[in-house]
């Protein structure tokens, strides 16, 4: 599988005009009618946290500053143990961090724009998405195909959304 998921703010995708693309996609789910209030853009530590929070693990395309990024970031235990356990491997993960360059070591405290998943589990991403989107506001999920869009919303059942999930 070569495929590719970004998630990023929905507040953002209407800044950057992502939403009207996401919106002409094959597949939609959960896309406003109207454009999402503004908020603060989730940071470096948030990012983590709700990766770790959700059981997901994945392999970094990215480095913190002072720290190892497998503290933040659990490597995947190996394709034996992944799929009995539950399968959250995000792939390879790169942060989009505002202001900075991919290949700049990012800080904790810095905005993440968009996630960007190389390989990953499609039930890795949802979980991920749902423990972000509590606190980063809602979602917009988009694929490399430009064929699917989908809005996590905080509050959402992971349930609900695995109904509709199109990875």
């Amino acid at each position: 599988m070569g495929w590719f998921l970004v998630v990023t703010p929905l507040h953002q995708a209407a800044e950057n005009g992502a939403i009207e693309w996401a919106a002409e996609a094959e597949y939609s789910c959960g896309l406003p009618e109207e454009a999402p209030t503004l908020r603060a853009l989730p940071t470096v530590e948030q990012v983590l946290l709700a990766f770790r929070k959700a059981g997901c693990h994945g392999t970094p395309w990215f480095q913190v500053v002072g720290r190892g990024v497998t503290e933040e970031l659990p490597e995947c235990p190996g394709a034996a143990s992944c799929v009995p356990a539950a399968g959250l491997d995000l792939g390879e993960v790169r942060l989009g961090v505002d202001g900075a360059s991919p290949d700049e070591p990012v800080e904790l405290h810095q905005a993440v724009t968009d996630i960007g998943f190389r390989k990953p589990s499609g039930r890795a991403v949802l979980a991920a998405a749902v423990a972000l989107a509590s606190q980063a506001g809602p979602l917009l999920v988009l694929d490399d195909s430009g064929g699917n869009a989908f809005v996590v919303s905080p509050g959402d059942e992971p349930a609900h959304l695995a109904e509709h999930w199109p990875w």
